[in-house]
C-alpha cells in the first residue's frame, strides 16, 4: 500500500526499553509513553511527571530529570518487584506496567508540538563537528499535519541547553573518572526557540540541502513540491525571539506530481540536484538552473507508488528508489526513463531505503511487514548480506550512522532499534537469548544494541551529523532527541 494509509493518523537492548515491574503501586514512565494530555492551542503542556510550569509558546521541551527512589508500601526493604526488558510487541499482564529506565540515556529531551510533525530535518550547522561536550545545541526544520490545510507549518527550531539527563554515581563514577571533569549543572533547563512559515496543507516529508542549511523542501499532502529559503527564519531563533512566524513565499513550487508523494533527496554530490517520487509511480528529477531555480525533468516512471528516493554518495548521476512493487530499483540519469537494476527485495512495499556514506556498495531497505536488509550492490540481485525480522510492525525510517559504517537506527511504529552489524553472531550468545515473551516468539539479534520505546506511531529517525551517537526522532506523540548511555 501506498505511504498515504501508513502515514496519517489522528538491550542487549541495554536500553531504552522499559522495564515491566509487576504489581507496582507507583510507577514512572517515560514522557512520550503516557496518554495525550487535555490542552488547547493557547495551553500547551509537555508530559512531565515533575510538573514543570511553562510559559504559553507553542512548542516547549522538556528534560528528564533524575528521581528519588522510593519504597512502595507494600514491598519490604528487603524485597523489589521484579523487572524485566521490554519490547514491542510484548503484552503487558495485568498487573505489569512500563518504568522508565534512566540509566539508559545519557541525555534525553522530549518535545512535544501543537500538531503532530510526521517529517523532519537536521540542519547542519557552523558550531563543530564531533562536538562531544555538554550542553549541545542544535538546528532542525519540521513540517506539520495539522486537521485543517490552512493551519499547517513549516517550523525551524533551535534548541540549546540540551545538557545530560542522568549523571553516574557511586561505582558507576569509579569505573569512569573520564566523565567527572564534563559534567555540568543539571539543574539548567533547555531552551527552545522557533519560528513557522505557513504551509498550505500537511507536509509529507521535508529534507534540507546538505550543502546549504537554509534550502529545505517540502513534497506535500496536496500533490505539490516547494523549495524553500529559511535563511530569516534562521536569523530569527539565533535572535534569541521566544517564537516567530515569518510569512514569504517558496523559491519555487511545483504542481506536476500526478498525486502526493513522500520520496525527496538531495544529492550530496552535485549541490542543488534533487528529486521527487509520487505515489502514481512518477520520479521527477530537479536540476538548478540560473536565477535560482530548477529545471525540471519528469523522465522516469514507475509502475507503483515510489515510497522513497536516496542518491549515491559517490556518484553523481546515480539514484535509488524503494516502491511498492516491492523492488529497490537503482537509475542513471544518463539513461532516462528505466532503471539500470531492479531487484524484487521484500515480499512487501519497500517503505523506506538508506545509502550507506561511508561503504558505498551497501544499501539498507524496509519493508511494510517488519523486515529490513542490506544488500551489497557489487552482487545486487542476489541475497542480502542481512536481513532482520525482529520487528513486528511496518519499518517507517533507517539511516546509517553519520561516521561509523556499521552502525544504523531502524524505526518501526512502535520502537527506535539501533543495530550494530559489525557484530557476529556466536552461538553460545544465542542459545541465552530468551524469545521476547513467550516460546516461539521473534528472538533479539546480538545486533542490537539499544531499544527506544514509548513514543506512539513512530515516523523517523535521524542521526544528528556533529553530536556523536545523538538521535532525533519523530511520532504522532512528539519529538525525543537522545544518547545513548552504551554509545
Amino acid at each position: 500500500m501506498g505511504k498515504k494509509s501508513k502515514r496519517k493518523g489522528g538491550g542487549s537492548a541495554s536500553t531504552g526499553a522499559p522495564s515491566t515491574s509487576p504489581s507496582a503501586p507507583k510507577t514512572s514512565t517515560a514522557p512520550s509513553s503516557r496518554g495525550p494530555l487535555e490542552e488547547t492551542a493557547d495551553n500547551l503542556r509537555f508530559e512531565d511527571p515533575f510538573e514543570d510550569e511553562f510559559g504559553d509558546d507553542d512548542m516547549e521541551i522538556v528534560r528528564e530529570q533524575e528521581q528519588n527512589e522510593t519504597t512502595p508500601k507494600d514491598v519490604t526493604p528487603n524485597e523489589t518487584p521484579q523487572k524485566q526488558a521490554w519490547m514491542p510487541g510484548q503484552t503487558l499482564n495485568q498487573n505489569e506496567t512500563l518504568e522508565y529506565d534512566q540509566s539508559a540515556y545519557t541525555m534525553y529531551h522530549a518535545l512535544r508540538p501543537e500538531w503532530p510533525c510526521l517529517s523532519f530535518s537536521i540542519l547542519p550547522d557552523t558550531l563543530g563537528s564531533n562536538r562531544q561536550r555538554f550542553p549541545h545545541t542544535m538546528y532542525a526544520v519540521a513540517g506539520t499535519q495539522a486537521d485543517e490545510n490552512n493551519k499547517n507549518k513549516l517550523t525551524v527550531m533551535k534548541l540549546e541547553s540540551l545538557s545530560k539527563t542522568y549523571r553516574k554515581s557511586g561505582d558507576d563514577e569509579d569505573d569512569d573518572m573520564s566523565d567527572s571533569s564534563d559534567e555540568e549543572d543539571n539543574d539548567e533547563d533547555p531552551v527552545l526557540t522557533h519560528c513557522s512559515i505557513p504551509h498550505f496543507g500537511s507536509v509529507n516529508r521535508v529534507r534540507s540541502m546538505p550543502q546549504k542549511s537554509n534550502i529545505v523542501s517540502t513534497h506535500g499532502a496536496t500533490g505539490h513540491v516547494h523549495i524553500w529559503n529559511i535563511e530569516d527564519a534562521l536569523k530569527t531563533v539565533d535572535s534569541g525571539q521566544g517564537k516567530g512566524e515569518k510569512s514569504f513565499r517558496p523559491l519555487q513550487s511545483y504542481g506536476g506530481h500526478k498525486e502526493e508523494g513522500y520520496a525527496v533527496d538531495w544529492s550530496k554530490k552535485k549541490e542543488g540536484t534533487m528529486v521527487t517520487g509520487d505515489c502514481s509511480g512518477g520520479i521527477h528529477l530537479w536540476n538548478p538552473v540560473e536565477g535560482g531555480k530548477w529545471k525540471i525533468d519528469e523522465s522516469y516512471q514507475q509502475t507503483a507508488s515510489v515510497e522513497d528516493l536516496q542518491w549515491s554518495p559517490t556518484e553523481p548521476t546515480v539514484f535509488a528508489s524503494g516502491d511498492c512493487n516491492n523492488e529497490v530499483c537503482i537509475f542513471d540519469v544518463r539513461k532516462k526513463g528505466t532503471p539500470m537494476l531492479k531487484h524484487k527485495a521484500h515480499d512487501s512495499d519497500v517503505n523506506v531505503i538508506s545509502w550507506n556514506h561511508n561503504v558505498s556498495n551497501l544499501l539498507a531497505s524496509g519493508s511494510d511487514d517488519g523486515v529490513f536488509s542490506v544488500w551489497d550492490l557489487r552482487s545486487f540481485g542476489k541475497d542480502p548480506l542481512a536481513r532482520f525480522t525482529t520487528h513486528t510492525t511496518p519499518i517507517t525510517s533507517l539511516e546509517w550512522h553519520p561516521t561509523d559504517e556499521s552502525m544504523i537506527t531502524v524505526s518501526d511504529e512502535s520502537a527506535v532499534f539501533i543495530y550494530d552489524l559489525s557484530v557476529e553472531e556466536d552461538a553460545e550468545e544465542l542459545a541465552k537469548t530468551a524469545s521476547l515473551t513467550a516460546e516461539g516468539e521473534k528472538k533479539i539479534p546480538a545486533q542490537l544494541l539499544f531499544l527506544h520505546a514509548g513514543s506512539v506511531s513512530n515516523k523517523e529517525c535521524h542521526w544528528h551529523p556533529q553530536i556523536p551517537s545523538c538521535v532525533m526522532t519523530t511520532a504522532l506523540s512528539g519529538f525525543n532527541i537522545f544518547i545513548p548511555s552504551n554509545l
